[in-house]
C-alpha cells in the first residue's frame, strides 16, 4: 500500500503477534539477568516494528479509568470554558479541534491535509517553588493550564496520578534501553533527572458515514518513548515497514512505540515508526498517552555504540529543549503566539 495515497485507504487486521508482546514483569521485579534478557526483545522491536506491547506493567488500572472519567467530564464542557484553559506556546492545556495541522505528516490524502477534528488537553508536571526553573518562564518548564475546579471536581488530581505513575514506570525502561543498545544501565538515567514529560488526554469525535476521515494523520511522536493504555474505542493505525496499515491488535497491555528524540539519539538506530488514528463512525473515542520527554537542557549527541563507518553520525548534538521547540513550531504552530 502507498502511504501517499490520494484516499485514506483501508486497513489491515493482523494477530496480535506481529508485534512484540514482552513481559516486563522480571525487569520490574529486579530478576538477576532480565534486564539483560529483554534488552535483546526490545532492541528487535525498536529496530524492526518499532511499536511492541508490554505486559504484567503492574500499573493499577484504576489510574488509568480514573483518568478516562475525568477526560469526559472535560471534553463535555461547553467550548467557551474550555477555551479558558486554551493552549500555550509551552504545549500546556486545551487543543481545540480544527485548528492543528500536523505538518510533519507525509500522507497525502484530503483529510491528512485539513485541521485535526480531534480535541485534546496536555500537561506536564506542576514545578515546586524550589525547583530551578520556578517562576523564570523557561519554555516547557512546568506551565500547566488546569480548568476551574469546580467544573471538573477532581481532574487535576486524576490526571497528575496518571502522570506520576506512568513517568514511574516509563524510567524503570532506561536501563533496558541503555543495555539494549551496548551501553551501561546507567547510561540514560542521568538525562532524565528533571525530566520535562508530558500526557495527552485526546477526544476523538464520531464522525457518522465518513468512513475514511482520519482524524490524526500519520505522523511520529516527539517523545522519547510513548506509552499508551488502551483507549476506549479502537482506531490506533501503524504502518509497518513494508508500508502497510494495520490495526492495533487488542492486547491487555501497554502500548510502547519509539519517538523522534530517541530515533535521532540513536542515529536512526531505532525507528520513530509512523501511526494515525481513524475516528469511530458512532461512538466517542477517548485516549491517553504518556510522553517520556528528557531534561529540556538535555544535549542530545548520537549514543557511541550507534555510530559506526558504515552509520556515521547523522545530526548534530542539539538539547531537547531546541528540539522540542523545532517540533512544536512545525506541528503545533496555531499555539505558538497563544498565552
Amino acid at each position: 500500500m502507498n502511504p501517499q495515497n490520494e484516499t485514506a485507504q483501508p486497513t489491515s487486521s493482523i494477530d496480535s503477534n506481529q508485534i512484540p508482546i514482552i513481559n516486563i514483569g522480571p525487569v520490574l521485579a529486579g530478576t538477576r539477568g532480565a534486564v539483560e534478557h529483554i534488552a535483546q526483545e526490545v532492541y528487535n522491536a525498536c529496530t524492526g516494528m518499532g511499536f511492541l506491547f508490554l505486559v504484567n506493567h503492574g500499573i493499577d488500572a484504576q489510574i488509568v479509568e480514573d483518568t478516562f472519567e475525568a477526560s469526559r467530564r472535560f471534553h463535555s464542557l461547553p467550548v467557551g470554558e474550555k477555551l479558558q484553559v486554551r493552549m500555550n506556546r509551552h504545549q500546556c492545556g486545551y487543543m481545540p479541534p480544527n485548528v492543528s495541522v500536523h505538518s510533519d505528516t507525509f500522507e497525502k490524502h484530503k483529510t491528512a491535509l485539513k485541521p485535526q477534528a480531534s480535541e485534546a488537553y496536555k500537561f506536564t508536571f506542576d514545578l515546586s517553588p524550589d525547583d530551578p526553573d520556578y517562576g523564570k518562564n523557561r519554555r516547557f518548564r512546568g506551565h500547566n493550564k488546569w480548568p476551574n475546579e469546580a467544573s471538573v471536581p477532581g481532574l487535576r488530581d486524576a490526571f497528575m496520578a496518571f502522570h506520576v505513575v506512568f513517568e514511574e514506570f516509563a524510567r524503570k525502561l532506561l536501563p533496558m534501553l541503555s543495555v539494549a543498545l551496548g551501553m551501561k544501565p546507567e547510561f540514560f538515567g542521568p538525562y532524565f533527572e528533571r525530566s520535562s514529560s508530558m500526557s495527552r488526554i485526546a477526544h476523538y469525535p464520531p464522525i457518522g458515514d465518513q468512513s475514511a476521515l482520519i482524524s490524526l494523520p500519520g505522523h511520529t511522536d516527539l517523545s522519547f518513548l510513548s506509552l499508551i493504555p488502551p483507549a476506549t474505542r479502537p482506531g490506533l493505525e501503524i504502518l509497518t515497514p513494508s508500508g502497510e496499515w494495520i490495526e492495533q491488535p487488542v492486547v491487555d497491555g501497554l502500548l510502547f512505540n519509539t519517538g523522534n528524540t530517541l530515533c535521532q539519539w540513536t542515529n536512526n538506530i531505532f525507528k520513530a515508526t509512523p501511526h494515525r488514528v481513524r475516528a469511530d463512525r458512532s461512538e466517542d473515542r477517548y485516549s491517553n498517552i504518556f510522553f517520556l520527554y528528557p531534561d529540556v537542557d538535555a544535549l542530545m549527541s548520537a549514543v557511541p555504540t550507534c555510530v559506526s563507518t558504515d552509520n556515521p553520525e547523522t545530526y548534530p548534538p542539539i538539547t531537547f529543549g531546541d528540539f522540542h521547540a523545532g517540533y512544536a513550531a512545525r506541528n503545533f504552530a496555531y499555539a505558538e503566539d497563544w498565552d
